[in-house]
């Protein structure tokens, strides 16, 4: 089998290299223009959309043709790979979409799950088609080769062009210290770096595709160093399974034991997959130690069992998160591979791999489906978080005043930016303060611009006796959105009180935030407010309920110190 797999995928290894040339040239250029329209700011830059679905063109199709087009083989590769590119280009159009109104919502998050996703995608759909366009008959072995090569190769490729790039560094630098500096302002224009940078990678690829001898060499090192390593693992995992009935899950699920579980069946599988990763006959242990991995393997779906559980407590005591939903996506396609082994392992007992081929090669494309949907609308966990927050306040009557605004800006971009646009008009009148918060937390992140008004600022303040001067309310206005210290402020409360017994009156203002709380004394003198802090509340936690209640309430009182002030000419000094 190995012998066949080796003839497979060296038979027809010959690359055409001016193609692949010319591919890596037209991915430079491509990334110049899209860079450029960055810095220079010209379409596509202000239509987020847009420049997703282009840059996950420009790198799906050339990286999937860099590394599978052969001679003889180039039509049927291209009849593949170019209608996976435009579906990147329409899932990263949609992807991209989620960040507009460009100004108000930042896309780092949607740009990271989006890149990790469709590389992940990417790189299971370039192993179906190389095995396809192989002619060989759909399994496990060609698949891994398929897999480890590509990894290598990429890897390889990419290390290849960071050398070539520091030596360009290098050759610059040496010149610049004599006063030269041509070669360094060359080396470093945006039109030199990104078209040398790419045809560096392309050459790297032709390279290490011709020494695929190499490339499996290192592959069945890797097999070798973890065929030990799974023999630790597998008693790692029944010791600890061994250890749960004595200790109880509560200090699992206090400890984020769930985050571990989901670690122990990923590492589990991997080296499960690269150990016995030859022919279904082949057993790389003698026959004790192979039974010993099985019952690993039988054991793994207890782990699932047990990470199903502490998840779905989670979604019950606080509804679906971004996170969350990963975890349960990840955890789903975990507890398939277990599944489809035990399976096997009830029916053909020691000869129980003929199933691991099957299972592996059904559920990859079950992996490569899961990495698309979830950039589509078919399952955009965005949405699924913002319905499933706001049916948590409904359903268990929580106040609107307790909703976490920064986290649907900062991680739910268009669905929660229209969640709290439709949330704000609803509670408009009766509750000004939330549609300061989320007026605040939608600021124009890019050219600063305030969006909060005087008005809806003094409209955020809950005043508890009289009312607010108007040289004090533009004092506030001014300390508090000028300088932006009103970001993370969930409240304020203001209440007047008389420290003197003359006119006019001092003013303490509570600044409530989500993990702390400021009281601040707010005193006229000389013709000007002067704000005396008095201390951060608490730390690292919501303020006091029962200090609040009395603040609300009036109940202040004014303690006189028990020593007075000394004063002995010009100095003046306060007994402690």
């Amino acid at each position: 089998m190995q012998h066949s797999m080796e003839n497979t995928m060296q038979g027809k290894s010959q690359v055409p290299v001016k193609l692949l040339i010319l591919i890596s040239l037209v991915q430079g250029f491509t990334l110049l223009l899209l860079h450029q329209s960055i810095d220079l700011d010209f379409w596509p830059n202000n239509s987020p959309e847009w420049l997703f679905s282009f840059y996950s063109m420009a790198f799906i199709g050339p990286t999937m043709l860099l590394l599978g087009l052969r001679k003889g083989q180039v039509a049927a590769t291209v009849k593949w790979v170019l209608p996976f590119t435009l579906l990147g280009g329409v899932l990263g159009y949609y992807t991209g979409d989620q960040a507009i109104p460009l100004q108000h919502i930042r896309y780092d998050g949607l740009f990271f799950s989006f890149t990790i996703t469709m590389l992940i995608a990417t790189f299971k759909a370039m192993i179906y088609v190389q095995q396809f366009n192989s002619g060989e008959k759909f399994n496990y072995s060609l698949l891994f080769g398929w897999s480890w090569r590509n990894f290598l190769t990429l890897s390889l490729s990419l290390l290849f062009a960071a050398c070539f790039w520091g030596i360009l560094m290098l050759w610059g630098g040496l010149f610049k210290s004599i006063n030269i500096n041509f070669f360094m302002d060359l080396f470093t224009e945006k039109w030199f770096f990104y078209p040398t940078i790419s045809l560096a990678n392309g050459f790297g690829i032709i390279i290490f595709r011709n020494l695929s001898n190499v490339i499996d060499t290192i592959t069945r090192l890797q097999q070798a160093l973890m065929k030990f390593l799974l023999v630790v693992l597998v008693l790692v995992s029944i010791l600890f399974l061994g250890t749960l009935p004595i200790t109880g899950l509560n200090p699992l699920w206090e400890s984020g034991g769930s985050s571990l579980i989901l670690w122990m069946q990923a590492l589990m599988l991997f080296f499960v997959n690269a150990v016995y990763q030859d022919e279904p006959k082949a057993r790389p242990y003698q026959l004790y130690l192979h039974r010993f991995i099985y019952l690993g393997v039988f054991l793994l779906p207890i782990y699932s069992v047990i990470s199903f559980y502490g998840l779905s407590l989670r979604v019950d005591q606080y509804g679906w998160s971004l996170l969350r939903c990963w975890a349960f996506l990840i955890w789903f396609l975990l507890a398939l591979f277990p599944i489809g082994y035990v399976w096997g392992i009830i029916k053909m007992r020691d000869n129980w791999l003929h199933q691991l081929s099957k299972v592996n090669v059904v559920i990859g494309l079950v992996v490569l489906a899961a990495m698309l949907l979830v950039n589509s609308p078919l399952l955009d966990f965005r949405k699924i978080v913002v319905n499933s927050q706001i049916n948590e306040i409904n359903s268990k009557g929580l106040a609107i005043d307790d909703m976490d605004v920064d986290y649907f800006r900062k991680n739910l971009a268009k669905p929660g930016y229209i969640a709290l646009q439709e949330l704000q008009m609803l509670h408009a009148s009766a509750n000004p303060s939330f549609v300061f918060r989320v007026n605040k937390v939608y600021a124009n992140h890019k050219t600063k611009e305030n969006l909060i008004t005087k008005h809806d600022f003094l409209a955020a303040i809950h005043v508890l006796n009289g009312d607010i001067p108007d040289s004090l309310a533009d004092f506030l206005y001014k300390k508090n959105i000028a300088k932006n210290n009103y970001q993370s402020t969930k409240k304020y409360y203001l209440n007047a009180i008389n420290l003197d017994d003359v006119e006019p009156l001092e003013y303490l203002l509570v600044e409530e935030r989500q993990s702390s709380s400021y009281l601040y004394l707010y005193v006229f003198e000389e013709g000007h407010w002067l704000n005396v802090s008095t201390g951060q509340l608490g730390k690292y936690h919501k303020l006091d309920d029962e200090f609040l209640e009395q603040f609300i309430n009036g109940n202040i009182e004014l303690q006189k110190p028990k020593w007075p002030e000394i004063k002995i000419g010009d100095h003046q000094f306060q007994v402690r």
